[in-house]
């Protein structure tokens, strides 16, 4: 029977050096009950003598794991991402797990899915692919060697996630995918920059503190709607349209874009020209009350 909550992971290998490595992680999916595996910029051959015959039972997960150009697109559908690095990265995703305090982490943000991923044998996972990631594994070793093969730390890390104790049931909402989050993470930044707020800071610099902000939090799928609703708003009322949905793209217009869900904003968007009047009748309940002045636009 498949652990439970191995059967809700997917494990993703990325820019893989050693097709033996890929035959042997495929194999201890296949015995610890994961069947979701992905790749990431292979750097071998996946289908090769080498990775079929260490994919002993389970050539044909190897065979037919998708592969991705980049670790986002590979975690886009996932609710958690998991690193592993056998450098500390305390300053970075907070101090390292131990795969028996995987099922802790998904107490507190449970996922539908979530991703356990590991970097390449020579140099781990970089910053761009770490920053993918809301935690991190570290596996200590004991002897003069200070990073165990990438097989050998899938099955310890597999292993130890297997056979914890299984998390509590939770009350929270699952996590919102990844590609949800990262769609709210750049119209952020990108509302951000059309009312100038990076006149006094860089930009470069600032993205990776709004990131680490934003993956620090436990968003369902709803609340990052209502974030978006808020900055569908400010743009609406400050620019005219909804924003850009994606770093880069113009502005749409307001009346070309789906409104904001329910749970954010149930009428129909209006002209600014109604906004206001609405604004003066309910100025113009209390007596003697000033109509209120339309909001400021910034060019």
């Amino acid at each position: 029977m498949p652990d439970a909550l191995l059967s809700t992971a997917c494990v993703v290998l990325v820019r893989t050096q050693g097709p033996i490595n890929l035959g042997m992680v495929a194999r201890l999916c296949g015995n610890l009950g994961v069947t979701d595996l992905r790749l990431v910029a292979p750097l071998c051959e996946v289908n090769c003598p080498e990775s079929r015959k260490f994919s002993t039972h389970s050539r044909e997960l190897l065979l037919h794991a998708p592969i991705f150009p980049t670790l986002a697109e590979a975690v886009a559908d996932c609710g958690l991402v998991i690193g592993s690095s056998a450098r500390m990265r305390d300053g970075e995703l907070g101090p390292g797990l131990l795969p028996a305090q995987v099922p802790r982490l998904l107490e507190q943000r449970p996922a539908a899915r979530f991703a356990l991923v590991f970097g390449n044998e020579a140099d781990g996972l970089n910053d761009t692919e770490l920053r993918c990631c809301q935690a991190w594994i570290h596996l200590e070793t004991f002897g003069e060697n200070a990073s165990y093969n990438l097989a050998n730390a899938c099955a310890i890390t597999l292993y130890g996630v297997a056979t914890a104790i299984p998390p509590a049931p939770s009350e929270m909402p699952p996590g919102a995918t990844r590609e949800h989050v990262e769609d709210l993470f750049e119209n952020w930044q990108a509302t951000l920059a059309r009312f100038q707020y990076f006149r006094r800071t860089n930009p470069q610099r600032f993205s990776p503190l709004l990131r680490k902000f934003i993956s620090r939090l436990h968003l369902s799928q709803h609340d990052v709607q209502v974030l978006r609703g808020m900055l569908a708003q400010f743009n609406y009322f400050t620019f005219g349209d909804h924003g850009p949905s994606r770093l880069g793209q113009t502005p749409a217009p307001a009346s070309s874009l789906d409104e904001p869900g329910p749970a954010v904003v149930e009428a129909p968007a209006r002209s600014a020209a109604d906004a206001e009047a609405d604004v003066d009748r309910e100025a113009g309940a209390d007596a003697g009350a000033q109509p209120h002045a339309a909001p400021p636009r910034i060019p």
